[in-house]
């Protein structure tokens, strides 16, 4: 059918049609379902109208029949509705018969008429029904039931024509109001019919397009001949491609036809009918697409959801390939199936309360578990939305379901992972912190027993024969087997496969279990028991039993946990075993330390009396040997000194405290009293302990040391950034050369060109001065001139007044020689 259009396009919507519709049923309805017949009898012998209401009786129904001898009188009923049928008599004398069939035609076209002729009008009857007459007949040749048939088929060929006009009516609409193109095209090529979506795609209006070649639109690249071109192709099947069109602006427009042939009655080749959507946007998209294909090829990939439409039943009225892969079905074989067809049984319960609330127009995402054709089984994220009709009743719903089962064994994996971490850190946490072996041993059975669900556990230690496994700690043992259970000979099979070889040992309650083991899961109450070896240094110190009493097999990551526990447990007792080795090693250490610190001391002062004596007794040369021999005794003091100092920094705490920092500076200035050293008071106090009289004595030291004996040496003490104080120790000695500035305070680094010791002294002082928090470093007394004397600046920490100010306690200006 070629559906032809003229003027604007129309304003009739979807809404109109369903009322054009609506009032058809209704009609169809009135006129199928009436049990009488109303009949109006125009222009009849009124003779006979009694004998063809007998005849209409026989039609099995109610008939009321109007009889109208004039025509004139025959139209006002005709016009109030409900007539079933007209005869009409042509027989009118001046032949108005035609005139009045054709008044009837125009005033009721929907009310059929059957002409009544006399013998010999067979020419008329026949033009009446060339112009719409549903039936003839002529008089006195016509009986009950030829009349009753007439009617019959008058009143049936009436309703056709009209389903015919609303069909027409229903199909013109949808094509008008079609978002996508309509053509028709006949067999040669020349548009017969276009929508007015089709005129907004060509850019002109249908009345141009009719007649016109469809060819004359094929954009560049498009073939124009008739044995090429697409619309003229002579096949009985629908044909689909894309095409490229230019519009009447000069627009080029990618549009996706689909074609389907018209046929005459013969089944000839007529033309087709197109459908033809714009797909430019599509394609500009499908370039991009294309063009970033690489970029995105993953996420692309990744992309999968399914879709699936049920009606208010439940039962499955539509999926997509992608929802049909998921479960391994072909789309036809699930279309009618329950939703429920496919679901475990809890995510039945699950689902059947869904859909309750999506019949009160809920829209929902939950996750749901289905069962695949194979068996097997996958959880998928629907999110579901209720579809209802005109009036609002439910009539189904609608989900887009994506595949999540690998996303939740991935969760399943983390969280596993996770509580395997959390196991180990504790047991980490045990082992860090452990001040014994008891402890390691008991707290972390206790760690293991409590986050991996287990209900008893044992730990056991090698005894130093190696040939028994002694009871340390228990948790949950029966006691029924407690004494039988604290003492176990190792080299007794399955003992021996974990204390000797060193190998964990899994118990598990199966039918083939030998005797043995049987035994001893009976006996310690528990269906599984896991035995794993406890090492440390690569030799089995011990093991730990765990065991569950309602789990019967363990699974492969509480395998690898437990074989991670009992590596981490071992650790721990090498730490344990490593730390008393330290300790006695240092205590040793220390013992040897006192007792050479102790003697030697005793030898020096008996050295330096001696050596006092002979530089009394001799002269000359010999004196001065005596005097080199003192000088040597007192610098091996100097060096026994600095390493208990060394000694006492790192072995004792840290004890900072407020510290007068003029009482330490007099102290030490008055050790050497032979040395002009200037110093003015600061009534400072700062953050030190009793070793910071160390830094002066090693700086004074030294500049005694490898100065000359009229050097002079001055002390300063200044505000720095107020919370520290800048102490200056400057001398006018030979100097340090700038190469030596840097290393001089590392340990063995030598001070002084040409001087000599031990290197100690001043890593004491740097070490001192970082220990209370400040820094120290080494300067030219002169700027620039490093042979003209050295200062040693540092800060210390001041103790901020937070009450009175104290009182003076010296006098500004004292100077100590």
């Amino acid at each position: 059918m070629i559906v032809k259009h003229s003027g604007n396009r129309p304003q009739a919507g979807i809404p109109e049609f369903a009322a054009d519709m609506g009032g058809y049923q209704a009609l169809h309805t009135s006129e199928t379902m009436s049990e009488s017949l109303r009949v109006i009898l125009i222009g009849e012998n009124p003779g006979d109208a009694p004998g063809i209401r007998e005849m209409l009786e026989g039609c099995g129904r109610e008939v009321e029949l109007l009889y109208c001898e004039r025509p004139e009188d025959g139209l006002p009923p005709v016009l109030e509705g409900g007539v079933g049928v007209v005869p009409l008599a042509l027989d009118f004398p001046d032949g108005r018969g035609m005139g009045i069939f054709d008044r009837l035609r125009e005033v009721a076209p929907d009310i059929p008429i059957i002409v009544l002729t006399a013998a010999g009008e067979e020419p008329a009857a026949l033009r009446a029904m060339q112009h719409g007459a549903q039936d003839y007949l002529v008089k006195g040749k016509t009986d009950a039931e030829l009349l009753c048939r007439a009617v019959r088929y008058a009143e049936e060929r009436t309703r056709v024509e009209l389903a015919l006009r609303h069909s027409e009516a229903m199909y013109r609409r949808l094509v008008e109001n079609l978002n996508e193109g309509v053509l028709a095209v006949d067999e040669a090529g020349l548009i017969t019919f276009a929508n007015p979506a089709m005129e907004e795609i060509l850019g002109c209006r249908a009345e141009s397009l009719i007649g016109s070649p469809v060819t004359g639109f094929f954009g560049t690249g498009s073939t124009g001949s008739a044995t090429r071109n697409p619309f003229c192709w002579r096949t009985a099947q629908r044909q689909e491609f894309e095409l490229d069109l230019l519009s009447d602006d000069g627009r080029s427009v990618h549009a996706l036809v689909v074609t389907s042939p018209i046929t005459d009655a013969t089944g000839a080749f007529c033309g087709c009918l197109a459908g033809v959507l714009d797909i430019t946007g599509r394609k500009r998209a499908e370039e991009a697409l294309r063009q970033s294909e690489q970029k995105y090829r993953l996420v692309v990939e990744s992309l999968s959801e399914g879709i699936w439409v049920i009606d208010r039943n439940a039962c499955t009225s539509f999926v997509n390939p992608r929802m049909a892969e998921m479960l391994g079905y072909a789309p036809d074989e699930m279309i009618g199936r329950s939703i429920y067809a496919f679901l475990t049984p809890l995510s039945d319960a699950t689902m059947r309360d869904r859909l309750n609330c999506r019949r009160d127009g809920a829209q929902e995402q939950y996750e749901c578990e289905f069962v695949r054709k194979e068996g097997d089984r996958i959880t998928a994220l629907m999110i579901a939305s209720p579809f209802s009709d005109d009036s609002g009743e439910f009539r189904g719903s609608i989900a887009g379901v994506m595949d999540i089962t690998e996303r939740k064994r991935a969760e399943e994996e983390i969280r596993i992972r996770n509580e395997q971490l959390m196991v180990l850190n504790q047991v980490v946490g045990v082992s860090a912190t452990s001040l014994s072996l008891a402890e390691l041993l008991e707290e972390s059975l206790e760690k293991t027993l409590n986050l991996m669900g287990f209900h008893v556990g044992i730990v056991y230690m090698l005894d130093a024969e190696r040939k028994r496994a002694l009871l340390q700690h228990q948790s949950g043992l029966p006691q029924s087997c407690m004494a039988r259970s604290r003492i176990i000979k190792v080299h007794h099979w399955p003992f021996n496969f974990i204390f000797i070889a060193g190998q964990p040992r899994y118990i598990e309650r199966q039918p083939d279990l030998n005797s043995i083991e049987a035994g001893i899961l009976q006996e310690l109450e528990v269906s599984a028991l896991a035995c794993i070896p406890l090492i440390a240094e690569s030799v089995v110190v011990g093991a730990v039993y765990v065991g569950s009493k309602t789990k019967e097999t363990f699974s492969r990551e509480e395998m690898a946990l437990l074989e991670m526990v009992g590596k981490e447990i071992g650790s721990g007792i090498l730490k344990g075993m490593l730390h008393k080795k330290l300790e006695a090693a240092n205590r040793e250490a220390n013992l040897y330390l006192d007792i050479m610190t102790h003697d030697i001391k005793n030898a020096e002062n008996v050295s330096n009396l001696y050596a006092d004596l002979l530089i009394e007794m001799l002269e000359g040369e010999a004196a001065l040997y005596a005097r080199k021999i003192r000088s040597s005794v007192r610098r091996s003091a100097e060096i026994l000194g600095n390493v208990t100092t060394i000694r006492r920094i790192h072995h004792d705490s840290p004890d900072v405290g407020p510290v007068d920092l003029d009482l330490v500076i007099r102290e030490e200035v008055a050790a050497f009293p032979d040395v002009l050293i200037e110093f003015s008071v600061s009534h400072r106090r700062i953050w030190a302990d009793d070793l910071l009289s160390e830094v002066f004595a090693n700086l004074i030291r030294n500049a005694v040391k490898f100065g000359d004996p009229g050097i002079r040496i001055a002390i300063r003490v200044e505000e720095y950034d107020g919370e520290s104080v800048l102490v200056s120790v400057e001398d006018t000695g030979p100097g340090i050369p700038d190469p030596m500035k840097e290393s001089i305070f590392h340990r063995f680094e030598r001070g002084w060109v040409g001087g000599y010791g031990d290197g100690l002294g001043l890593f004491i002082v740097r070490t001192l001065v970082e220990r209370y928090g400040g820094t120290i470093r080494v300067e030219d007394r002169v700027e620039g001139r490093s042979d003209l004397g050295t200062a040693f600046r540092f800060t210390l920490r001041e103790v901020l007044a937070s009450g009175d100010d104290e009182d003076d306690e010296y006098p500004d200006g004292e100077e100590c020689e």
